[in-house]
């Protein structure tokens, strides 16, 4: 049977792209709001914020690049956001936006929301796109057979929501062949040999594959920089050992990537190169032509 298109529903409440946001899919008794941090307390006039359901915290790791989340769950989520917030230094403050999920008939209870909880830290933590600021793993609930298929069900909707608002944390990166494809792999060499890297565009980011080789030369003006920050983070997290990438990396653009290494901030739209000398700046100029 051929797969159907699905149909989502976005209303800005405030009505600008800034404010709250409420997104439904059609046929599905789930909703989804994305609340600003700073408009937290308008949301007194949305009551089934108050239903059980699970949520994401999300902001900005140190280097200003990646995403940083927190995933929740609880029997009443608008009390429990408002806890966060009340718990001042205690809990993280430094999140920018809220994603909450609940159905409007409040059919969810306390064992499908832990289950929830649970799944979607498995799929952040999976797809390495973020830094998940969870101290452990959610606890997984146990359902029956019936409630599984239908939290399943839920998930699905939940990750296509997620990405209707632009959220792309909770989706695996899909493999991509290490070889040249119509001259579109892009090679990162340095004349000295300190560095040499290949990668290749996604519709995702910019991917450097695995075995590139960075610079242990860091100039001066890039120790403040967030591709500082975030080259620090690949070591110390282990995807770069030795100044060599142990694992492919997803990068949000390729200046991040030709960046992070060669060790100060770069263009990656000239920095990056095909066999044939292009660069991504030519590969663009040649395909809108």
């Amino acid at each position: 049977m051929a797969e159907r298109g699905k149909t989502v529903r976005l209303f800005f409440i405030e009505g600008t792209p800034t404010g709250r946001m409420k997104c439904e899919l059609s046929n599905w008794t789930g909703v989804a709001y994305r609340i600003p941090h700073t408009m937290i307390s308008k949301c007194t006039d949305r009551k089934e914020l108050n239903n059980t359901g699970v949520y994401f915290l999300i902001g900005k790791d140190e280097d200003g690049i990646t995403d940083k989340i927190y995933i929740g769950e609880a029997e009443n989520v608008f009390p429990r956001i408002n806890q966060h917030i009340i718990a001042g230094t205690k809990e993280w403050q430094d999140w920018t936006d809220c994603v909450i999920f609940v159905n409007k008939d409040d059919a969810l209870n306390k064992a499908m929301v832990k289950y929830l909880e649970n799944a979607l830290y498995v799929l952040a933590k999976k797809a390495n796109r973020c830094t998940i600021y969870n101290g452990n793993t959610p606890t997984k609930s146990s359902l029956s057979e019936t409630d599984e298929t239908e939290m399943l069900e839920y998930l699905d909707n939940l990750r296509l929501l997620m990405g209707a608002m632009g959220y792309k944390f909770l989706e695996e990166m899909e493999s991509v062949p290490h070889k040249d494809n119509n001259g579109q792999l892009l090679t990162l060499k340095s004349p000295k040999s300190t560095y040499e890297a290949t990668g290749k565009v996604t519709e995702d980011g910019f991917i450097v594959f695995k075995g590139s080789k960075i610079t242990n030369d860091i100039a001066n003006s890039f120790n403040k920089s967030g591709y500082c920050a975030l080259r620090e983070k690949l070591i110390a997290n282990g995807t770069i050992v030795n100044f060599e990438f142990v694992k492919d990396y997803l990068f949000s653009s390729c200046s991040a990537a030709s960046s992070v290494i060669q060790g100060h901030n770069t263009n990656g739209w000239i920095e990056w190169k095909t066999k044939d000398k292009r660069t991504l700046t030519d590969i663009m100029r040649e395909t809108s032509e």
